[in-house]
């Protein structure tokens, strides 16, 4: 990122990801990469692909304050109800 090399970074992070997808601190730094660069689309694509793993609750919880944050209180809503629903069952 220091050298404006974001298309590395995001197959770096891309990668990390799909070999470590238990690590959550990879996908908490490619979101906020993808957050700080304004790529807001990228960021709810890489949040979905996280929650297929069902983390744990301060990762859903960060995808919730990200829709809040962008003033989408509906999506916060529906994903808040997934999360409820994934760790009830």
């Amino acid at each position: 990122m220091k050298n404006k090399n974001v298309n590395h970074a995001r197959n770096l992070w891309d990668r990390a990801v799909t070999l470590l997808p238990r690590v959550n601190q990879f996908w908490y730094k490619f979101i906020y990469m993808e957050d700080i660069l304004g790529n807001y689309a990228g960021a709810r694509q890489i949040f979905e692909r996280w929650m297929e793993w069902e983390p744990d609750d301060h990762a859903w919880n960060s995808y919730i304050k990200f829709e809040m944050r962008n003033g989408e209180t509906e999506r916060a809503r529906t994903i808040f109800k997934r999360f409820v629903h994934v760790h009830t069952t």
